[in-house]
């Protein structure tokens, strides 16, 4: 038997048939974005190779006359939806993701990916204007404070077929701001006219998606690198290891330091296996098995200045942990449902809540990974970070009661603040 499979390629840009459907689980590179007060839309806090909103915001918000999209309208300046459509049936933006193209993190100067999934409207024939198209509208703001927006590329394409259609688009990161922006408005008829805000049909979305880039090199941790902490570090002015503090009950490094790790002693294991465990401030208790050889264990953790000088308020700092999972999860419950995910908290104070920064994921199969995420220090001499890493569905939490298996580490550090001297 014998059969050939013809297929097109659109470069730069493309639609894709609205029966397809997105994949089943976020990509192991993707940056769940989390809505953020500041900007009142979805944001990545993190450089990365994507940033994803996953589904979460999907809908329309319909100005004062309600919605279905969750925190409406999803803009960081204001611009609103409008649209009388109903629910899976008229036009909406479901998701939107930026990557860059080489799978690198996202940096000036090179290529990036937005890739869209929007919900054509089904059936038109009852509008006042039923022979018309639906557009959709790319824009781009590389300084997502100034709220400027240039365009990216339009597209138009006929409605009726309903269901789930994907659109991608590749263009260059800019200079500008380390946070920058992404904005896809989608509408119907009157939609066809550009501005990056312009609402003049009765079915139009408008969603933002802010993320942030690197101008600069990011150190990328190895598994050498680790091995190495116990020697002076290169081009780091100070590097500490941390001592458990039993007042607070984690690793702590009291000293100022450009680098603080906590080594592979003091939270290797899980469980009673783990010394001093749970190693956390709040007593938030692991979750797992009794043996970091058959689950879930992170066993290394460290934060550093990415200048590598000593850490400041409104420093740049990286949080690099190392972790270990089974290979083989075909026997828990729900497998093709569950994956590996790592956490990344902050506080700025012992007392504060937790901030969350961002998620990253691993599917299952693999042994061992590392892992770095960034953050900016806020005020406060004090500092804790928390890695949660377990297994389970995509829940957000500084302790994932609910998941099966799970392992929690925090490790306290100096922060030198000027404010407080």
């Amino acid at each position: 038997d014998v059969d050939d499979l013809m297929f097109t390629v659109v470069e730069p840009f493309s639609t894709v048939l609205p029966s397809l459907a997105p994949t089943s689980s976020v990509a192991e590179e993707d940056l769940v974005a989390v809505y953020d007060t500041e900007f009142t839309a979805p944001r990545c806090f993190d450089v990365g190779a994507s940033c994803n909103t996953w589904f979460k915001n999907g809908g329309v918000g319909r100005d004062a006359n309600g919605g279905y999209e969750n925190n409406a309208p999803n803009t960081i300046d204001g611009c609103e939806d409008y649209s009388i459509g109903k629910r899976g049936h008229d036009e909406s933006i479901q998701s939107m993701k930026v990557a860059s193209v080489d799978g690198a993190f996202l940096s000036v100067g090179e290529k990036a990916r937005i890739e869209a999934y929007v919900f054509k409207a089904k059936d038109t024939s009852s509008r006042s204007n039923p022979n018309e198209k639906e557009y959709a509208h790319f824009w781009y703001a590389p300084d997502a404070k100034s709220k400027d927006w240039s365009h990216l590329r339009s597209t138009s394409f006929d409605p009726g077929s309903g269901g789930l259609m994907r659109l991608n688009l590749n263009f260059t990161l800019q200079p500008g701001d380390s946070t920058q922006a992404v904005r896809l408005t989608y509408g119907y008829a009157e939609s066809r006219y550009m501005g990056p805000c312009d609402r003049m049909d009765k079915y139009f979305d408008v969603d933002d998606l802010v993320f942030e880039v690197n101008h600069g090199a990011i150190p990328v941790p190895s598994f050498q690198y680790i091995a190495t902490l116990d020697s002076p570090l290169p081009n780091h002015s100070k590097s500490i290891a941390a001592t458990y503090d039993s007042e607070y009950t984690v690793p702590r490094c009291f000293e100022h330091a450009s680098l603080c790790h906590g080594g592979f002693v003091l939270i290797r294991g899980v469980g009673d296996e783990e010394e001093n465990s749970p190693n956390t401030i709040d007593s938030c208790a692991d979750r797992t098995g009794s043996s970091s050889q058959n689950f879930e264990s992170i066993f290394f953790m460290s934060v550093q200045s990415v200048t590598k000088e000593i850490m400041t308020v409104g420093d740049w700092v990286s949080i690099t942990t190392a972790v270990t999972s089974p290979t083989d999860t075909s026997l828990r419950p729900m497998p093709a449902d569950h994956q590996f995910i790592i956490h990344f908290y902050y506080k700025s104070d012992v007392v504060s809540s937790w901030k969350y920064i961002t998620s990253r994921f691993r599917q299952p199969g693999l042994d061992s990974g590392l892992f770095s995420v960034k953050y900016m220090l806020p005020a406060g001499s004090v500092h804790v970070v928390r890695v949660i890493y377990g297994y389970g569905p995509f829940i957000v939490g500084p302790c994932v009661r609910s998941w099966e298996y799970y392992d929690v580490d925090d490790l306290m550090f100096a922060v030198v603040d000027s404010s407080l001297t």
